[in-house]
């Protein structure tokens, strides 16, 4: 029975994850092409080439950006999720000893069990944290580096966008 419901907690659990994978990845693929065509939509005059080259730079930032940022989330889901599972198969485990096994040594493991979870999602949740802001940094760092030389424009050509 108890390996059983091991079993199927353990699909369970795959199954959920790997639908949260594909969700994200499909999320990710529309966003990036959402990023494209608007990339390609917005297209710079002569007297705009400095406003458009930033923003171009910003967009092309944007989607490795929050792409990392989703992927550390979706990490930090899947570490919380599978720890609470965890939990719930300890508990499970514990419930099926039966009448004769020891009520302090079956809480114990029970609260052991939790702790460790809880444990684990804050260390979790910490490096995530510390990964966001180490992408927000890069970010930040590659919008608002200088630019090189742009070349000269003539009358009636736009230089080409760069970066």
């Amino acid at each position: 029975m108890v390996a059983e419901t091991r079993e199927s907690m353990t699909r369970m659990t795959d199954c959920i994850a790997d639908s949260f994978r594909t969700a994200f990845d499909a999320g990710r693929r529309t966003q990036e092409a959402f990023l494209k065509t608007m990339g390609e939509m917005w297209r710079p005059h002569p007297e705009t080439d400095l406003t458009a080259g930033r923003g171009e730079r910003v967009m092309r930032e944007w989607a490795p950006f929050v792409g990392k940022s989703m992927e550390t989330f979706a990490q930090t889901c899947d570490t919380t999720f599978r720890a609470g599972t965890d939990v719930f198969k300890t508990a499970c485990d514990v419930a099926t000893k039966g009448p004769d096994s020891d009520p302090y040594e079956s809480s114990r493991q029970v609260w052991d069990a939790t702790f460790g979870a809880v444990r684990n999602n804050f260390d979790s949740f910490g490096k995530a944290g510390a990964k966001t802001m180490e992408h927000c940094t890069a970010f930040c760092d590659a919008i608002l580096r200088p630019e090189g030389p742009r070349p000269a424009t003539t009358p009636g050509k736009s230089a080409k966008v760069g970066g």
